[in-house]
């Protein structure tokens, strides 16, 4: 068998490789940030740096006042992979070849550096590329300049794709994208004339908050975050998180996760210390300094997942679910008379069906008639004929002893029932109930339960509670079995429906 003979093979990449980088998969504007990156890498310190966008349906170039490349500059450019930039957008030495291929055919690198004599041409051409000899060898031009000269231009032509409205998407990404330094006023951003803004939020007043941590490795994690006045039911929240002031994700959920009760969320997450893919567009999740920095995160929201989830609450108990719930509780009331239940328990007294308060109040009139809809009504005073003589007399309404509107009777005791929307906490159960001397039976949805957002009928949801606390109530106090429990159950909830849809048809034909 003997040992191996070794000899050197040659792995340059195939020619074809620099037209396959423009498969990369690219939106426009994407391939338009990778050149907007080496512009920044490129600042001149203590200089604003202008970045210039030109689209039509025949070019795009982007150009810049940086500090400009040199011959050696220029040529390791074009090399695939190489870089010697540390700590920077361009590190990977791919942007400026996977960009421009993905965006044309052709294009062309024009630079001249800061305090040095000449300008840089260097030009690609795929259908010149791929059937030359000499594999991956360029021609670069050299003339004459002004020291003064500081700039790069890139061109490309023979676009690959252009469609209407690619400029208002092209201004959309890179002032989301480069927020940072639009905002700071270090990088001022144009596309066709038009300037990049900062971004703006419609933030609910004071909840905008700056932070600042640092995980366990002692690596500083910064941003702020706030809550929109209008929740996402779409996704389109959470945090744009950025590595050296260049946007890699948007509407991330790190460290907070997805539910409905924090759609409002949104702000930034700057990690510039964790390594991201090569093209941009990920973190890198399973390094241990994402999960470090999702760790620290997960504890520093802790009070802003509390804030977005009481907010939620309180706006999803409006006053139509206020109203409705009121409809169900006398329903509920009025069902306590049914016979199969009187052996358990009996209202305290008679209800005919009472207009649903709009406040929230748990007294009214028990007997207020359906016809009584308002403290007076006006009617015509009959006469013996039969006819009305045109005299008008008020109805006042009877004003009997007030008496619980929503109570349950048990071995002689009248117990008012009321209900309550509230914060138990994720970790705890759907509802509570606790019955109080001198108060009555307390029933408590728990706004902080995941099923209850899940739900579009908070009124019923919150209808199954009251129900199912008065059953258990009614075992407890009359010492029912615990297989009767399903049986009351169904059994008021059933009652409860039919006389609620029985009044539902009296106003529909009223």
């Amino acid at each position: 068998m003997g040992e191996y003979v070794t000899e050197v093979i040659d792995v340059t990449p195939h020619q074809s490789l620099m037209p396959k980088l423009g498969k990369s998969g690219y939106s426009i504007p994407q391939a338009i940030a990778e050149l907007v990156d080496n512009a920044i890498d490129a600042r001149i310190e203590g200089a604003p740096l202008h970045v210039t966008v030109k689209t039509s349906s025949n070019a795009i170039s982007v150009a810049d006042d940086g500090v400009g490349m040199n011959r050696e500059e220029i040529q390791d450019a074009m090399v695939l992979g190489k870089s010697s930039k540390v700590h920077k957008l361009g590190e990977f030495g791919l942007g400026l070849k996977t960009s421009c291929t993905n965006l044309g055919r052709r294009f062309r690198v024009m630079t001249s550096k800061l305090g040095e004599p000449y300008e840089y041409l260097v030009e690609y051409d795929e259908s010149r590329w791929s059937a030359a000899n000499d594999h991956w060898k360029l021609q670069l031009g050299v003339k004459d300049a002004d020291r003064a000269n500081h700039f790069t231009i890139v061109e490309i032509t023979s676009l690959n794709k252009y469609y209407p409205g690619l400029v208002d998407a092209i201004v959309r990404d890179l002032q989301q994208r480069f927020a940072p330094f639009i905002a700071d006023e270090s990088v001022m951003i144009k596309v066709n004339a038009k300037l990049c803004k900062p971004e703006t939020f419609d933030l609910i007043e004071e909840t905008r908050a700056e932070f600042e941590i640092f995980d366990r490795q002692g690596n500083r994690i910064h941003g702020w975050y706030g809550l929109l006045k209008q929740g996402s039911n779409k996704g389109l929240y959470g945090f744009n998180t950025y590595r050296l002031g260049r946007m890699i994700t948007t509407y991330d959920k790190i460290a907070i996760g997805e539910h409905p009760t924090i759609s409002r969320i949104i702000g930034e997450v700057h990690l510039d210390h964790v390594p991201v893919t090569h093209n941009k567009r990920e973190f890198d999740r399973e390094s241990p300094l994402f999960k470090a920095a999702e760790a620290a995160l997960r504890v520093a929201f802790q009070d802003l997942l509390r804030q977005a989830r009481q907010r939620a609450s309180s706006d999803s108990i409006t006053k139509a679910v206020r109203n409705e719930l009121e409809r169900w509780k006398d329903s509920i009331a009025r069902a306590l008379e049914a016979k199969e239940l009187r052996r358990f328990a009996s209202v305290a007294a008679s209800l005919n069906k009472p207009e649903p308060a709009t406040d929230g109040s748990e007294t009214a009139d028990v007997d207020v008639e359906r016809r009584e809809r308002h403290e007076q009504l006006a009617i015509r005073e009959p006469t013996t004929t039969g006819e009305t003589d045109g005299s008008i007399r008020e109805r006042v309404p009877r004003n009997p002893q007030k008496k619980p509107r929503h109570a349950v009777r048990v071995k002689g005791k009248t117990i008012s029932f009321r209900h309550e929307f509230r914060d138990l906490g994720e970790r705890e159960a759907w509802y509570r109930w606790s019955l109080n001397e001198g108060k009555g039976l307390d029933v408590y949805t728990n706004t902080e339960f995941p099923a209850y957002f899940a739900t579009r009928d908070k009124a019923f949801y919150a209808t199954l509670h009251i129900v199912e606390s008065i059953a258990q109530l009614l075992v407890r106090e009359t010492g029912a079995s615990a297989e009767e429990l399903e049986d009351i159950r169904q059994l008021l909830l059933r009652k409860a429906a039919a006389v609620k849809d029985e009044w539902v048809e009296e106003d529909e034909t009223a």
